[in-house]
């Protein structure tokens, strides 16, 4: 079970990256979002977007370091494109599927 201190990173995280990209769907994977983090485990957030660009992706790590360093966490992103995770070849891929299976969606 995701700790209330890391719902509450995701729950920033999520609301930040919104308020510029509200199509944007979120989850937490990972060990946090299994709860079962040590002290030195890394954040893993993924976000799906309609479309994404070097501008974009820069923007959500800064966004990403910002939000984990106040909070004392190594936020990782991977950002997919909509299109390639639902239909593409990740869409096959076992980090989706993880995802989908596991992940806290904000």
């Amino acid at each position: 079970m995701m700790s209330q201190q890391d719902r509450r990173i995701l729950a920033e995280f999520t609301k930040r990256v919104c308020e510029r990209f509200p199509e944007a769907r979120i989850w937490a994977f990972g060990s946090r979002a299994r709860g079962g983090a040590g002290w030195d485990s890394d954040f893993d957030i993924c976000i799906v977007l309609d479309r994404i660009d070097h501008i974009i992706d820069r923007w959500i790590r800064d966004v990403a370091w910002e939000i984990g360093f106040e909070n004392d966490r190594v936020i990782t992103t991977v950002l997919i494109n909509k299109e390639q995770f639902e239909q593409g070849p990740m869409s096959e891929s076992t980090l989706v599927a993880n995802i989908l299976r596991e992940g806290i969606s904000a």
